[in-house]
C-alpha cells in the first residue's frame, strides 16, 4: 500500500511530539540561525545610532524619533505575520514558508542599513529600517510560533531555547570579534565602517545557510488544537487570560528597561568611561561569559521555576552595574570592568532564552482551554510590546542625552555624565526589579504545566487516531 508522504510526516512529527524529544543536531539547527540574526540585530539596537550620528547627515534626535517610529511600525506587522503563520496550511506546516521568506527582507536591509553612503539622511535610515524591521518579524514571530509546537516538554523547552539563547550570545559575541580581527589589517579596533562591512559580509554567507538547514530538518511539529483561530476567540484570550496579561506585564517592564540599556551602553563605555578602544574585548567578555556558563543555567533549571530564574537574575544583572560607579574612568577601568562584565554576562544570561519558554507554558494553557493554538499570534504580540518598549526606552534615552547636552566626540559635562548614569543604570533597575516582582509568583509552574502538558498529549493522540480512521474510512470507500 502506497504511503502518503504528508501523512507520515505528520505522524513523525507526533510521535515526536509524544517523546517530547528533540535529537542534539536538530536543536543546534534549530538555534544556528540566531547567531546571524543577533549579528546584524544587536549592532542594529546598539551601535547603528552612535554610527550614524558620526558618520552621516543623520542627528541623535533624528535616529531617536525614526528608531522609535520604524519599531513601531514593525510590531504593527507582528500580528498580521502571527495571524497569517496561525492560519496558514502547507504540508511544511505554517511558519516554515513565512520563516523562509524572511532571507529577502533580511539581506537587503541589513546591506542598506549597515553601510550608509557618507550624505545618508533621515529618509535612507527609515526606509532601510522599515525593510530590515519587516524581514525580523518575518524571521521572530513564526520561529517563535514554531519553537511552541515542536516540542511541548518542559525541560526540553528549556534545553531548545538554551540552543537558541547561546547561539544569540554567540551572534552578539561576533560583533566584536570582527572588529578584532580587522585591527590585525587596520590598527584600530574600535566599531567604524571596516566593522559595518565585515557584519555584512558575514551575515549574507550565514543567514540563507542557517534558515534553509532549519527548514529542512527542523519537524514543523504536532497539531493539537483543531478549532481555527478567529478575531473573537483571540480578543478573548488577550482580555481574559491572567497568564498572558501578567507574561505581557512583565514583558513590557524588561522591554522599557532594555531599551533604555542599549541604548546607552554604548554611550557608557566610550562617552563616560572613555575606553573606545577596549570596547570589543569588554563586549566579548560579557558575552563569551554567557556561552561559558550555559550549562550551569541547564543545571539550575533542572529544579528551578523558569519564571523566577528569569525575574530575580535579570534584576540582579541590572544592580550589579551600580559597582561601576566605584571605578576610575579611562583605561585604568579596563581590568577591574571586565570582571564586572563577566559577573553581570553570567547573570543576564537567562533573559536570552526563557522569555519564549514561559509564553510557551502560556500558550499551553490557552489552548487546553480554548481549543485553539494562537501561538502565532500570541509570539507576535510578545514581539510588538518587546519592539515597542524597547523603541520608547531608547527614544526616551536619545531625548535625556539630548536634554543633558551630551555631544558625542566632545570633552562631557556634569549634565551629560548624569544623563548617561541615569540612562545604563538607574531607569534599567527601577524596571527590572518590578519585573522581578512580578516573576515571582507567576501562575504556571513546573508542576501545573505538567498537568497541562498530559491533558494536550491525550489531545493530540485522540486527533492522531481520527485522522488515521479518517484515512482508513477513505481508503476502503476508494
Amino acid at each position: 500500500m502506497a504511503v502518503d508522504p504528508g501523512r507520515a510526516d505528520a505522524q513523525d512529527d507526533a510521535a515526536g511530539a509524544e517523546r517530547g524529544k528533540l535529537s542534539p543536531l536538530q536543536r543546534l539547527l534549530f538555534g544556528f540561525p540566531s547567531l546571524p540574526h543577533a549579528l546584524v540585530a544587536y549592532p542594529v539596537y546598539s551601535l547603528l545610532p552612535a554610527y550614524y550620528a558620526a558618520n552621516t547627515r543623520v542627528t541623535l534626535v533624528e535616529i531617536g524619533a525614526i528608531a522609535a517610529a520604524s519599531r513601531i511600525f514593525d510590531a504593527v506587522n507582528d500580528p498580521v505575520i502571527g495571524y497569517l503563520s496561525d492560519r496558514t496550511r502547507t504540508r511544511f506546516g505554517g511558519r516554515k514558508p513565512w520563516y523562509f521568506a524572511s532571507i529577502i527582507f533580511l539581506l537587503a536591509g541589513s546591506f542598506f542599513l549597515l553601510t550608509p553612503p557618507p550624505d545618508a539622511t533621515i529618509i535612507y535610515f527609515a526606509l532601510w529600517s522599515t525593510v530590515l524591521y519587516t524581514g525580523f518579524t518575518m524571521f521572530e514571530v513564526p520561529r517563535s510560533a514554531w519553537s511552541s509546537e515542536v516540542t511541548r516538554d518542559y525541560m526540553e523547552r528549556s534545553r531548545l531555547g538554551a540552543y537558541v539563547g547561546w547561539f544569540n550570545i554567540a551572534g552578539s559575541f561576533t560583533v566584536y570579534v570582527i572588529p578584532i580581527f580587522i585591527s590585525l589589517f587596520t590598527g584600530s579596533s574600535a566599531v567604524g565602517e571596516s566593522t559595518m562591512y565585515g557584519i555584512s559580509f558575514v551575515y549574507f554567507v550565514l543567514m540563507p545557510l542557517a534558515i534553509i538547514l532549519a527548514v529542512r530538518f527542523v519537524p514543523k511539529g504536532v497539531e493539537v488544537a483543531r478549532k481555527p483561530v478567529s478575531f473573537g476567540s483571540l480578543v478573548r484570550t488577550m482580555w481574559k487570560c491572567r497568564p498572558l496579561l501578567r507574561f505581557y506585564t512583565i514583558t513590557a517592564l524588561w522591554g522599557l528597561g532594555q531599551g533604555v540599556f542599549i541604548s546607552s551602553s554604548f554611550l557608557f563605555q566610550t562617552e563616560y568611561m572613555n575606553l573606545d578602544e577596549q570596547v570589543p574585548y569588554i563586549m566579548i567578555t560579557f558575552f563569551a561569559s554567557g556561552m561559558i556558563f550555559m550549562p550551569v543555567w541547564s543545571r539550575i533549571l533542572t529544579t528551578a521555576d523558569r519564571h523566577r530564574v528569569w525575574g530575580v537574575f535579570v534584576a540582579l544583572s541590572s544592580m550589579a552595574g551600580l559597582v561601576t560607579l566605584l571605578l576610575p574612568r579611562g583605561p585604568e577601568a579596563f581590568i577591574p570592568i571586565l570582571g564586572l562584565t563577566l559577573v553581570r554576562g553570567f547573570l543576564g544570561t537567562p533573559q536570552n532564552f526563557l522569555p519564549g519558554a514561559v509564553l510557551s507554558d502560556v500558550i499551553d494553557y490557552d489552548t487546553l482551554k480554548s481549543g485553539s493554538n494562537k501561538a502565532g499570534n500570541l509570539f507576535a504580540f510578545q514581539m510588538l510590546i518587546i519592539k515597542i518598549t524597547m523603541a520608547l526606552g531608547g527614544a526616551l534615552a536619545f531625548f535625556i542625552f539630548d536634554l543633558s547636552g551630551l555631544r558625542i566626540g566632545e570633552p562631557g559635562t556634569p549634565s551629560s555624565d548624569f544623563g548617561i548614569i541615569t540612562c545604563y543604570l538607574l531607569i534599567p533597575i527601577v524596571l527590572h526589579v518590578a519585573m522581578a516582582a512580578l516573576c515571582w509568583n507567576f501562575p504556571i509552574t513546573r508542576k501545573r504545566h505538567a498537568i497541562i502538558q498530559k491533558r494536550l498529549a491525550q489531545r493530540a493522540q485522540r486527533a492522531s487516531r481520527d485522522q488515521e480512521a479518517a484515512g482508513s474510512r477513505a481508503a476502503l470507500a476508494g
